[in-house]
């Protein structure tokens, strides 16, 4: 049971505010069709928590300093560690994946990978860096997040983490937990479904519940200017590819990596794609 109307909220950066025209995440809890999501804007990503009755999911820990206030949000949820069933990464860049392990191990929580994340994992498959071409992006985007510089936490524990991708092997220390596949629904959380969705990321995947309408991306869309597919890729045939599919798909919320929610019926109709003079 939630313990206020309105979820914690998390310190907008003064320079996202300013500069990124759709504006800072802001904390949001969103109910449809007997699911739930609850957005926990962190460091340099935003954090999902997906509720079903008895189950919750957590997708996306982007800095160890997320940590408290992911676990502050399953209290105002009202939901003990024991209802976590695993801690999900919808790719293994630095900004999504820094906190995963430390959140994993305080809730005692498995990870749960896509097929190709977790082949990365397990066996080294290579994931390729966005281009450098596309890299130049990056820098623009990193003001529109507020300039987030990772703690000293970051940097010594989370070289392994993301941040020295693509060399790192990403061995996390909480167990894994079984892989996710294209087209899998989420165990325990009825109605989410696990998409593959490469393009920004090889091993990008995608959650989306038909009958609420809701679609979290990752990376794949992202809202600094209004709503947009991500420019900002590795492979821009899988990212074609990835759009083609996610454009048939019913949805009325989606909840990107970064920026708040792109909402209404129209919502995945209204993303613009950027021309290549725009971050």
């Amino acid at each position: 049971m939630r313990s206020a109307a309105s979820p914690p909220d998390s310190p907008a950066p003064l320079i996202a505010s300013l500069t990124a025209p759709a504006g800072p995440p802001w904390a949001r809890y969103v109910e449809r069709a007997g699911s739930a999501v609850l957005a926990v804007p962190g460091r340099y990503c935003v954090t999902y928590v997906l509720v079903a009755d008895e189950a919750v999911a957590v997708v996306d820990v982007g800095s160890r300093g997320d940590v408290p206030r992911v676990l502050a949000a399953l209290r105002w949820l009202g939901r003990p560690a024991e209802q976590v069933r695993f801690v999900i990464p919808t790719h293994q860049h630095f900004d999504h994946v820094i906190g995963i392990d430390a959140l994993a191990a305080e809730l005692r929580a498995p990870l749960a990978l896509g097929e190709v994340a977790a082949a990365h994992v397990q066996r080294g498959r290579p994931l390729r860096w966005p281009s450098r071409r596309h890299l130049l992006r990056a820098t623009v985007t990193w003001i529109f997040q507020g300039m987030p510089l990772p703690p000293r936490d970051d940097v010594a524990r989370g070289y392994g983490f993301g941040l020295g991708f693509p060399r790192a092997a990403d061995r996390f220390a909480a167990p894994l937990a079984a892989v996710l596949r294209h087209g899998d629904e989420l165990p325990g959380l009825p109605g989410w479904v696990v998409l593959a969705t490469p393009g920004h990321a090889d091993d990008a995947i995608c959650l989306h519940h038909a009958a609420a309408g809701f679609l979290l991306t990752g990376d794949t869309i992202r809202n600094y200017l209004g709503g947009e597919w991500n420019p900002l890729l590795c492979d821009e045939d899988d990212q074609a590819r990835s759009r083609e599919l996610l454009m048939t798909l019913s949805v009325q919320t989606i909840f990107p990596g970064h920026g708040p929610l792109v909402e209404g019926e129209d919502a995945l109709r209204r993303l613009r794609t950027l021309p290549f003079y725009l971050p």
